[in-house]
């Protein structure tokens, strides 16, 4: 199995994503195993220079072994993910021009209420932070002219260290994060830059190589999407990992027995 995931979702993931999968595959498909009782386990996967692991399973009395490879690329976008609060209300203007000028927004508007959201929520957020510090700077101002003038325009500067703090504790809204990502999906206008294309065309190159080295079945999964139980409404980031974990209803959807278990998708 070769599994693509996305380039962002938690902080964790901008500095070791491929490890940060493995060790969901590995809670979860334990948890799995538990709730539909069966055997999985999990070890390194050697001879090879991509980072993956081998699964094996004992599932309704059959044995499979499954290497599954991480497609990895989040080290390109790396370097746009580290920038400042300057860098972001930037990005988050030019990235909102594209998508304005290109009508890719008035395309989103017509999708579920999930990716609506997920588009518009960053965009919401940063401007909710920019009103609030410029809030706090005005209070501040009128507090501070009657003693000098110069205090009151002085306390204006309070409005960067406000938007720096909220960057600092960005690992629990996201917000900065989701548009340094978006800003750097659309800074050629939709278009893969040429770092990211010759990636896939590696990509591409080992999936081939698969295909040719007698397994019996060559899965490719892509990882960002979502599901809408009840019980994960508003746990947006686990809802956004969901399809990758555990099930506790047995006999709806079992990612791993798909993934590492007999059953095929033929």
């Amino acid at each position: 199995m070769f599994f693509a995931g996305g380039s962002f979702t938690y902080p964790d993931l901008i500095h070791s994503p491929p490890r940060r999968y493995r060790e969901l595959y590995r809670t979860e498909s334990q948890e799995q195993a538990r709730i539909s009782d069966y055997t999985i386990a999990q070890e390194p996967l050697r001879g090879t220079d991509n980072f993956g692991w081998r699964v094996t399973s004992t599932i309704e009395g059959r044995d499979t072994v499954s290497d599954i490879t991480v497609l990895t690329w989040s080290d390109l976008v790396k370097s746009s993910m580290d920038r400042g609060v300057l860098w972001t209300y930037l990005s988050l203007i030019k990235t909102a021009w594209i998508y304005i000028s290109s009508a890719a927004l008035r395309d989103v508007m017509k999708l579920r209420k999930g990716p609506v959201i997920a588009a518009l929520y960053p965009v919401g957020f940063l401007i909710a932070q920019l009103g609030f510090a410029i809030l706090c700077a005005a209070v501040l101002s009128s507090v501070l002219w009657p003693v000098h003038s110069v205090l009151g325009i002085v306390s204006w500067g309070i409005i960067w260290p406000i938007l720096a703090l909220f960057q600092k504790y960005d690992g629990k809204i996201f917000a900065h994060y989701l548009i340094q990502d978006y800003a750097h999906t659309a800074r050629h206008g939709g278009a893969y830059d040429p770092e990211l294309s010759t990636r896939l065309d590696a990509f591409g190159h080992n999936i081939e190589q698969a295909l040719n080295d007698g397994y019996d079945e060559v899965l490719v999964v892509g990882h960002s999407s979502s599901a809408r139980w009840r019980a994960l409404r508003w746990r947006f980031f686990r809802l956004h990992f969901q399809y990758l974990c555990a099930f506790d209803q047995v006999g709806f959807y079992d990612y791993f027995e798909i993934t590492a278990g007999p059953h095929t998708l033929r």
